[in-house]
């Protein structure tokens, strides 16, 4: 009876959250006269508030309470175990959801979570161990993915018959001795494609991700800059040092040349480096690559480089210069987009900006050393996440009308994500091949 008329009295308060008014039901909560008995149920609709809203401190603080009363309170922990996520905390998140694995071992998506904090803090093996047991629990396509990326930074020794590892050993077995000719010839594209499509046959794959990456270990932190720019309408002043060699290519066998390159190429800094099939929508170009440097010196050095190598190899460009920072601040700040030979731009980084970015710092906690994101680096070794990206790939060649694709692949273009992702963009895309 005591216990219903607890219940009773936050129902207007649940009621707003089940209809996603948040910042309602906090007002009604604030409202209410609280004693002893109900101090836990208030402490838990806070939690869930602000978690919804997330807000991932204050979620956590409510949190940390909740748990001094029930210890075991299975979906405390996991929400604990987020928030300490989003947070950046990824050791005290790995401890909360470690902890609610002992008291339930058959959570799926508890396991997915730890994998994903494991490889944020570069324990690619023991990601992979986690993303395995999450799979053995319930199959799914987002912890496959995520695997199947962190393959990208560690291989597996025991691959435990799993037939995502058991496939990923195969294509590096098959191209750690593929021997390409320079300059790249379309025979030897044409083997590399349908021999590498010829092993992927038992393995039906759903793969969402149409950017090839090689990394070095610097930490571009795009995440944070792009959710400040997004927020606040500012360009962060790491972007102002930030600049890359952008090439655009003709069609799909050039870039997968360009792949080829990019994973054997030796820059004296390693720069971080990715080949794409353009989605953005009304962003010209469909094939491109990219080489990202700090400062305009490093950038100049890198195009005389891969100018030099794009031409031994008889690769087909449409053009390769230097980009500012990233295109999505153009709208915004087209002055960003203009460069000068010693790196000024027209646009200067204002006073007001530092102190909105020393601000938004100011939502998180500092970091602990161990607590750093790891990003990299990969190993430069052709694996299953480059196939699956590189038969995505020739889907887009074949939706967008680019026939070359016809020219190197034997086999069937299947029915794919993209078809449904870019299905407003076909037309915008096919006016480069008319």
């Amino acid at each position: 009876m005591k216990e219903n008329k607890i219940l009773i009295k936050f129902t207007p308060v649940i009621t707003e959250i089940k209809r996603n008014n948040y910042n309602t039901a906090l007002k009604l909560l604030e409202k209410l006269n609280i004693n002893e008995d109900e101090k836990h149920l208030q402490n838990k609709l806070y939690g869930s508030i602000y978690f919804k809203k997330k807000d991932w401190l204050k979620s956590s603080q409510f949190y940390y309470e909740i748990l001094k009363k029930d210890k075991k309170d299975l979906a405390v922990l996991n929400n604990l175990g987020v928030a300490l996520f989003n947070l950046g905390k990824f050791n005290e998140a790995i401890n909360f959801f470690t902890k609610l694995l002992k008291y339930e071992k058959n959570l799926s998506n508890t396991y997915k979570n730890l994998g994903i904090t494991y490889k944020n803090i570069g324990n690619y093996k023991k990601a992979i161990e986690n993303f395995l047991k999450s799979l053995e629990i319930q199959d799914s396509d987002v912890t496959r993915e995520r695997l199947i990326d962190t393959l990208n930074y560690h291989i597996p020794k025991n691959i435990k018959n799993n037939k995502i590892l058991d496939v990923n050993e195969k294509i590096l077995n098959f191209n750690k001795n593929l021997k390409i000719q320079h300059p790249i010839k379309i025979i030897s594209i044409r083997n590399f494609v349908n021999k590498n499509f010829s092993i992927l046959n038992d393995l039906d794959l759903k793969y969402e991700e149409t950017q090839i990456f090689r990394r070095n270990e610097i930490n571009l932190n795009c995440d944070r800059h792009f959710k400040v720019f997004n927020e606040f309408k500012i360009i962060p002043k790491y972007c102002f040092n930030c600049f890359k060699v952008q090439i655009t290519l003709e069609n799909i066998v050039e870039l997968i040349k360009l792949f080829l390159i990019f994973n054997n190429l030796n820059l004296k800094r390693n720069n971080i480096r990715k080949c794409v099939v353009e989605t953005r929508n009304n962003v010209k170009g469909n094939y491109k690559g990219y080489i990202f440097c700090t400062g305009m010196k490093d950038a100049e050095d890198v195009l005389n480089i891969i100018t030099k190598v794009i031409s031994n190899n008889e690769i087909i460009s449409k053009n390769i210069k230097i980009k500012h920072g990233c295109t999505e601040f153009y709208k915004e700040f087209p002055e960003f987009e203009k460069i000068e030979k010693n790196s000024n731009t027209k646009l200067d980084y204002l006073k007001s900006w530092e102190e909105i970015e020393t601000l938004y710092d100011s939502r998180y906690p500092k970091l602990d050393d161990n607590d750093q994101k790891i990003v990299g680096p990969t190993h430069n070794l052709i694996n299953l996440s480059d196939i699956l990206i590189i038969k995505n790939w020739i889907t887009y060649a074949y939706l967008i009308n680019d026939i070359s694709y016809s020219k190197i692949c034997n086999h069937e273009i299947k029915d794919s994500y993209l078809i449904n992702f870019i299905k407003d963009q076909i037309k915008f895309r096919q006016k480069s091949f008319y």
